[in-house]
C-alpha cells in the first residue's frame, strides 16, 4: 500500500517569500565566485522549487553545487545543503534513480561532518527513508524512519514536530509493507500524541490525521475514515481558511467517503 505517490519536497535551506524577479534581479547584482553570490543563487533555487519550476530549480542546483564543490570544498555545510536540495529537486522531477544516489551520498556525508544528532543530518536521514519508501523499498524505509525517530525524539524530545512527523513517516512504511492494521494504530497514537503536545489545530494533526483517515480506508473502515477527515478538515479551516489547499483536499475525501 502506497498512500502517497510522492512526497511534497520542503528544501532545507535559503527560504525566500518575496518576489522571484527581485531575487532574480538580486541575484545578477552579486558576484557569482563569493559565499555571498552562491547563497543568492542556491536562494533562487529553492525558490524556483517551491514555485513548481522544477525544470528551472535542477540546473541552478547542478551549477550551484558544481561551484560550491570547486569553492568551498565538499564537506563544507552550504555545500551540503545544496546537494541535499538538488536530491529533493531530482525526485521532485522524477530521475529517481539520480536523487535517491544523491540523497544516500549526502545523508552520509553530513553525519560524517556534522555527526548523526545535527538537525541537518536528522534532516537528510529523515528525507531518505521517505525516498526509500516511495521508491517501494518499505524495508530499508521502515529502519530508516525507526532509526530517525528514536534520534529525534532524543536529540529534540517526544513532542517536537519534526519526532511527530517521523514516527508518521515509520507507520506509513510499515503500511507500504503490508501492515496496514498496524499503520493505522500506530497513526491513532500519533494523533493522540500529536495533540497533546501541540495541541490542535496543527499542521502536523492535520497531515497525521489524514494519513490515518487513507489508512482507516484502505481497510474498509468507512465510517471511521470519514470522521477522521472532517476533523482534518475542521482544524485545516482554522488554520488555513475555508479555501486552503489542504481543507480543500481534506474535505474532498471526506466527501468522498459520506455515502460507504
Amino acid at each position: 500500500m502506497t498512500v502517497v505517490s510522492r512526497p511534497t519536497v520542503d528544501a532545507d535551506g535559503g527560504v525566500f517569500a518575496g518576489s522571484l524577479f527581485m531575487l532574480e534581479s538580486a541575484v545578477l547584482d552579486r558576484h557569482h565566485g563569493d559565499r555571498e553570490g552562491l547563497g543568492a543563487r542556491h536562494t533562487l533555487a529553492v525558490a524556483y522549487l517551491r514555485a513548481g519550476r522544477v525544470a528551472e530549480s535542477v540546473p541552478l542546483f547542478e551549477a550551484v553545487l558544481s561551484d560550491t564543490r570547486r569553492l568551498l570544498g565538499p564537506r563544507d555545510p552550504d555545500t551540503l545543503v545544496t546537494e541535499g536540495n538538488l536530491a529533493a529537486a531530482y525526485l521532485t522531477i522524477g530521475r529517481d534513480v539520480a536523487g535517491l544516489e544523491t540523497m544516500i551520498r549526502n545523508a552520509g556525508l553530513r553525519i560524517e561532518v556534522l555527526g548523526p544528532d545535527h538537525p541537518a543530518s536528522l534532516t537528510a536521514a529523515d528525507a531518505l527513508a521517505v525516498a526509500l519508501r516511495l521508491a517501494d523499498r518499505p524495508r530499508e524505509a521502515i529502519a530508516r524512519h525507526a532509526d530517525v525517530a528514536a534520534r529525534r525524539a532524543r536529540v529534540l524530545g517526544p513532542g517536537h514536530p519534526d519526532t511527530l512527523t517521523s514516527r508518521a513517516g515509520l507507520a506509513l512504511a510499515r503500511a507500504d509493507d503490508g501492515d496496514v492494521r498496524g499503520a493505522a494504530d500506530e497513526l491513532n497514537d500519533v494523533v493522540a500524541d500529536t495533540d497533546s503536545w501541540l495541541g490542535r489545530p496543527h499542521p502536523v494533526g492535520v497531515a497525521v490525521r489524514g494519513i490515518r483517515a487513507e489508512c482507516l480506508a484502505f481497510l474498509g473502515r468507512f465510517s471511521a475514515a470519514h470522521e477522521e477527515f472532517g476533523r482534518a478538515t475542521t482544524d485545516a479551516a482554522l488554520l488555513w481558511g475555508a479555501d486552503g489547499g489542504e481543507t480543500v483536499r481534506m474535505q474532498a475525501e471526506a466527501d468522498a467517503l459520506a455515502d460507504r
